[in-house]
């Protein structure tokens, strides 16, 4: 009956593939669409060892996934790493770290995509970061002898009600899976709820805390961005509809008191316009960075991508959004690679492990609104000294919590899925 599923469920895709070659969306180009049917370059040859296959859904799973792919780099090879991405954020990011042999989009999961995708890459093993389950796809990899499992595991309970209520659907994909490594017990309890057994189950922790790395040439970036030795700086990274206005409001009455050159980095580059339409409605000037950011404006946009951990690495306070609205809140950890005192607004649901370590550490601040934020500002001003102990504190934090990424390797070695070196 499963199969019966899996196969309706192909031609509805192959129907909807069909009918985007007949009416491609603008804001697909040809050259997307090519990727997206797994097209490779004529080029292209795997190594005769064949590859290791890392996926990676977004940007944000990209970003994560890089000190696992340096340590695999690093032991096997760039040549054997072939990573694909969901998203064309996720793409343009494995591209520019070059990282891997060779990066790509995630191939439409129809068997004429995905087999000559796969006689071609040639791997030996399939890793899916976090969660996503192609059941055409890995029942695809089934059939040509690839494992497959899941690193640096996490799903929520959402995601587990759907996948149980179209359960013929995904009952091959996942019972298919050959291993997974979820961060923590809670998401251990929900893979076994799909089905994966203990047994084929290891919690390892996350890949986000091996991000301890040491702090960059900070004057070369400032004058990378033109902004002058000595100058504070403070970060708002990755923030969301609604939170801008917020950062504003508490900055309001400060602007004549503090000499820092504010940073304001949205999530998603495509709501640069929104930001640059509420700084020129309060009349704040301010400089894009590709027009070459300068500590002369008042306020530094982020309008391009992959820049946020620079831009922490050289300010003396972030506050990390997300979070001031019920977002969940994003990535703690990155500023405390760089042991920057951090701001953090209430809604930081999606990080709650982090935060209780960073609580009980007394590593992170957190305010509930504009007011808040305005106090704990003008406190940084007033208290420089304490709030650089809190930063120091939250990168001890970090480093008790990282080794995710090498106790990853670890295992798939001991498991048989990659070789010892």
């Amino acid at each position: 009956m499963g199969k019966l599923y899996l196969k309706t469920y192909q031609w509805v895709l192959r129907a909807v593939v069909e009918l985007l070659d007949l009416f491609p969306p603008r804001r697909i180009d040809k050259n997307e669409f090519a990727l997206r049917k797994g097209t490779l370059p004529e080029d292209f040859k795997a190594p005769d060892e064949g590859t290791i296959w890392v996926h990676g859904a977004s940007l944000g799973e990209v970003i994560t996934l890089r000190p696992f792919l340096k340590e695999l780099a690093d032991i096997y090879g760039r040549q054997r790493l072939v990573c694909t991405a969901t998203t064309m954020d996720g793409l343009r990011q494995l591209q520019k770290d070059e990282i891997c042999g060779f990066a790509t989009l995630l191939p439409i999961e129809l068997p004429a995509f995905t087999i000559p995708f796969i006689e071609r890459v040639r791997p030996t093993v399939m890793l899916i970061s976090e969660t996503e389950i192609w059941p055409l796809l890995l029942d695809t990899l089934a059939r040509k002898g690839v494992p497959y499992g899941i690193i640096n595991g996490r799903i929520n309970e959402k995601s587990v009600r759907m996948m149980r209520l179209a359960w013929p659907i995904f009952e091959s994909a996942v019972s298919g899976i050959a291993f997974a490594f979820p961060q923590e017990k809670q998401y251990q309890r929900r893979f076994k709820i799909l089905g994966i057994k203990e047994e084929r189950q290891r919690q390892l922790g996350c890949f986000k805390y091996d991000i301890a790395e040491s702090l960059p040439d900070t004057t070369a970036l400032r004058r990378q961005y033109g902004i002058i030795d000595g100058r504070q700086l403070i970060c708002f990274g990755s923030t969301h509809p609604g939170e801008e206005a917020l950062i504003l409001d508490a900055l309001d009455p400060l602007w004549e008191k503090m000499d820092a050159t504010v940073i304001i980095a949205p999530r998603h580059v495509k709501r640069v316009h929104e930001v640059e339409e509420l700084l020129r409605e309060r009349k704040i000037e301010f400089i894009k960075v590709s027009e070459g950011a300068s500590s002369s404006a008042r306020v530094i946009l982020v309008d391009t991508m992959g820049e946020l951990r620079n831009f922490y690495a050289i300010s003396s306070l972030v506050f990390v959004g997300g979070s001031l609205i019920k977002r969940g809140g994003h990535n703690l950890m990155e500023p405390a690679a760089y042991a920057r005192p951090t701001l953090t607004g209430p809604h930081t649901f999606n990080f709650r492990y982090e935060m209780m370590a960073l609580n009980r550490a007394r590593a992170i601040k957190t305010v509930k609104d504009s007011e808040e934020l305005r106090q704990a500002i003008t406190l940084w001003l007033q208290q420089p000294d304490s709030y650089s102990e809190m930063g120091a504190r939250a990168r001890q934090v970090l480093e008790s919590m990282a080794g995710a990424c090498h106790r990853t390797v670890s295992s798939l070695q001991q498991l048989g899925y990659l070789p010892h070196v």
